[in-house]
């Protein structure tokens, strides 16, 4: 909260969309950004660590699972955002490790939740740290002990609740499934959801964003036409 009573929020920066949701998310939510293969969910996610440290000097973590670290830069500086100078933003590149044949600890064996809330509260108490993104939840599925995922989820989340950063978790929405998440329960635990989805006209794919939930916030209702290029992400009002 501020010295007035509201609520702090941080900026997705797409234009157009912050207006319309009391101009962001408050700080400290755990916010799922879903959508299919494709929707620009990560590059979305970038770019609101990117922004946050140009605009504020705010630090981040992007937990990249799936994307190495050298191949996110090139992506992100295609869409206008050059990493040279800004050192707010750790790329922590885990996908290296999920490739590592002689690692001493495999996947099966380690239990990568409870890891990566560690290794983002050491960070934050090192260095400081105000927004995390983790991508993605499927990929983080695939190495965690599962055997009881209403549980295991509850506490990965109240942990990343307890430690008080706004927390991005990337969520890919499959073709037979309209579900937000996996399991069905990431809806339930997350305060906020933005949705990007695809719809196609022909040849033509187009991407639509829409906050589907956002607790501590009165938002729009209803998908947006979602436009990415060099200048930035915005929507389409008219």
């Amino acid at each position: 909260m501020t010295a007035g009573g509201e609520v702090e929020r941080v900026k997705t920066f797409v234009r157009g969309l912050d207006e319309r949701m009391e101009g962001g998310i408050p700080c400290g939510h755990i916010v799922l950004l879903a959508g299919r293969a494709g929707s620009m969910k990560s590059t979305l996610a970038f770019n609101i660590l990117y922004n946050a440290a140009k605009t504020a000097s705010k630090r981040s973590i992007y937990i990249s699972l799936e994307q190495r670290a050298d191949s996110m830069i090139r992506q992100m500086s295609k869409f206008g955002m050059d990493m040279t100078g800004v050192d707010q933003i750790v790329i922590m590149d885990l996908s290296k490790l999920r490739n590592t044949k002689d690692m001493a600890i495999t996947p099966t064996q380690q239990d990568w939740m409870p890891a990566i809330l560690r290794g983002i509260t050491a960070y934050r108490q090192n260095f400081g740290c105000e927004l995390v993104v983790i991508d993605s939840l499927d990929a983080l599925y695939t190495l965690s002990q599962m055997e009881n995922p209403r549980v295991k989820l509850y506490h990965f989340v109240e942990g990343l609740r307890d430690l008080g950063i706004t927390t991005f978790l990337i969520s890919e929405i499959h073709d037979i499934d309209n579900r937000f998440g996996h399991y069905g329960i990431e809806s339930f635990l997350s305060d906020g959801i933005i949705h990007i989805d695809l719809t196609r006209e022909g040849k033509n794919v187009g991407r639509w964003i829409g906050v589907a939930k956002m607790r501590e916030t009165n938002h729009v209702q209803g998908y947006f036409p979602l436009i990415a290029d060099k200048t930035g992400f915005r929507i389409v009002t008219k």
